[in-house]
Parts: C-alpha cells; structure tokens; sequence
C-alpha cells in the first residue's frame, strides 16, 4: 500500500460513522489501477451487498480484490435501464433492510420511478457523484425517494480541476503516439462546465486557440469573460484541428460526425453513451485501428480521428487525482449517513454546508 493509499485508509477511519444497522449499500463504481481504500471503508459501517463497476474502466486486479470481499457484477447502462432487471438484482442482493444506491452516472435513474415498489429492501435514497448522472435525475418529472448530489458540491471541484487538467495530458500523449501535437492547431471545448472550464484553461496556459461551444447562457458569458471566443457547433466542427467533449449530455449527435474536419482528433472526458451519439458511425464510416486507442474514421475523402472508442481518455493513464478523490469520498460516506439519519423529502438535495465543512476539516488534517 503507498503511502497516499495508507493517509486515505486513516482518513476514511476518522470520518466513517459508527455501524449502522441493517443499512445495505450496492455502489455504481470504477475500479481503477490504485488501491480501493474507500471501497474498503463501505462494509465497516455497513454491508456492501453488491459492486456494479462501470464496464470499461475495469482493472482486472481490483476486480479480483473487491471479489473477495463482496459480489461483483458487471452489468451494461441499457441493462440498468430496465426496471425489472434493476429490481431482480437488488432483491437478490438485499431481500430486506434498508438501502442506499451509490450512483455514478444516473445508472438507476431509468428505473427510479418504480424502483421503489419493486423491492424488498426499504430505499432509503440515491447518492449520484457526477454532472451527468445530476441532470438525469432533474429530469426526472417526480422523484420516488431523495437523490443527494455532489455533483455541484464545492468539495469536487478540486477533483473536476485535476480532471481537466490530466484530459489535456492525456490528449496531448494520445497524438503524440499518431505523430501529431495540439500546438499550432484550433482546438474546441463543448460544454464550459467545471471540467471543461478546467481543459480550456489548461489549453490556454499552453497558448493553444481554443473556443467554446455552450449553451447555457450563464457558463457561456463566464467563458466570454475569461477571454475564450464563443463558437457555434456547426463552425466548431468544421474549423478545430481538436475537439474536447465535456457536456456530459450527447456533445455530438450521429450527424455532426459528418461535419467534423479532415484530420481531426475527438477526446471525450466520460463515456462514450453519455457523450457521443455513435449509434451509425460506424455504419457509415471506414474505421481503422491507428494506435491502441486511437482510431480513424474515414468516408468519401472525409477522415477524423477518435479517441478511446469515445470514452474518458483519462482512465488511459490512471485518472490521477491525487488526495482529492478522497474528499469526494469522503463527501459519499456523509450523504450516505445523511440519508440515514432520518427521512428525507423525495428531491434532489444535497448534503450541508456544515457537513462539507467538517468534512474539510478533517480532510486538511491528513493532507493539508
């Protein structure tokens, strides 16, 4: 274990609450290339019924560790979408008790709607981490039970910087390997949310041309007022030698691929069903395999290159974030207690701001 890994362990241990009774948890996850401390935090204050990671960012090492300790079970987003398949696997996991879903990516929130009579166990709520999994849930016209979002907490905006950041580092390795480098070129940012607000800013520190496609008013006059030049899609496509995906909600439909320029490079910072429409790319392009994760498309003299079968291309080179990820967490750990605690209105909520600052207290306590 390192050294960061045995800080993480203590950390965890001075946060995590004492035992609570009967409280089953069944977590959405990437198991990634590091120790899985926080997953190994869950069953001393509860019972961690079921592991579903993510499928494509799996490391066969940490899968083999976290079987040993609870039921794994890889399962694909659509496969999630279907209500009886969701409460098959819950009631077989948690025939009684009470539960919370840890959520990565609005994976439940197909099925939420009619979740909660389905199952045996007593929902107690969902705990969605990510941007993406937050507006799948807002869309929802009704909520069954209280979905807490992190999302938008000020504790993951650290994480969400480092992100961008180790996207730009993962783009920039990715085109050197195809003999090719982002100086000298147009690049385009979709979507100025605190990933994308990180990219751009990176690719700025390293004097690259780069504009932003957003839609929201709001994030595109902050953009406006950091010196970025606000672009439309269509122009975007046609003009950037670079292409940065970071909406969380479809950047490209299967049209827009038509218009991308000849010898671009497509970088997505999530995955590929969250951010690309590639339902009939591939029927309608050449692909080729150029480097391990690079691939290149191809029609009608038309040519474009895409990067991790349109994946995170983070996850390519670890996803390092450093302590930061604990204090996301960290966040996790007390959202679940939030929702034990007592019962909660079905919303969208979030934890308080007294919470996140004890938390952050005792995070600057081990790192700080």
């Amino acid at each position: 274990m390192t050294p960061l890994s045995i800080k993480g362990k203590h950390f965890f241990s001075d946060i995590k609450p004492k035992p609570i009774a009967d409280l089953h948890l069944v977590v959405v996850t990437h198991l990634l290339d590091n120790e899985p401390v926080f997953l190994e935090c869950l069953p001393e204050f509860s019972d961690l019924a079921m592991i579903l990671p993510k499928p494509k960012s799996i490391n066969a090492q940490v899968l083999g560790k976290m079987e040993k300790i609870t039921q794994v079970v890889i399962k694909k987003r659509e496969q999630l979408s279907s209500p009886e398949i969701v409460a098959a696997l819950l009631n077989d996991s948690v025939p009684a008790g009470d539960l919370v879903l840890v959520d990565i990516g609005g994976y439940f929130s197909a099925s939420l709607s009619v979740l909660k009579e389905r199952l045996n166990a007593r929902l107690l709520g969902v705990v969605e981490v990510t941007e993406n999994g937050h507006q799948r849930y807002a869309q929802l016209s009704d909520l069954d039970v209280p979905v807490v979002s992190l999302a938008r907490s000020p504790l993951k905006g650290p994480e969400d910087y480092l992100t961008g950041q180790s996207i730009v580092f993962s783009a920039e390795a990715l085109m050197r390997e195809c003999h090719h480098i982002i100086n000298g070129g147009n690049a385009v940012v979709f979507g100025y949310g605190k990933i994308g607000r990180s990219i751009a800013k990176a690719l700025h520190h390293k004097n690259i041309n780069t504009k932003i496609v957003e839609i929201d008013p709001v994030r595109a006059i902050e953009a406006r007022s950091r010196g970025f030049e606000l672009i439309e899609k269509e122009a975007a496509l046609q003009g950037s030698d670079v292409i940065f995906c970071a909406t969380g909600n479809q950047s490209l439909n299967h049209h827009d691929f038509g218009r991308v320029k000849n010898g671009a490079f497509i970088f997505s910072v999530t995955s590929s069903d969250d951010e690309l429409d590639l339902s009939r790319v591939e029927g309608n392009f050449n692909v080729a395999q150029v480097t391990r994760h690079i691939s290149r498309y191809e029609r009608l003299g038309q040519y474009f290159h895409l990067a991790n079968s349109g994946n995170a291309i983070n996850f390519i080179h670890n996803a390092e974030v450093g302590p930061y990820i604990y204090l996301v967490q960290g966040e996790i750990i007390a959202a679940i207690e939030f929702l034990c605690q007592q019962p909660r209105k079905a919303e969208l909520t979030e934890i308080s701001v007294a919470s996140r600052r004890r938390l952050a207290q005792q995070w600057l306590m081990h790192f700080g």
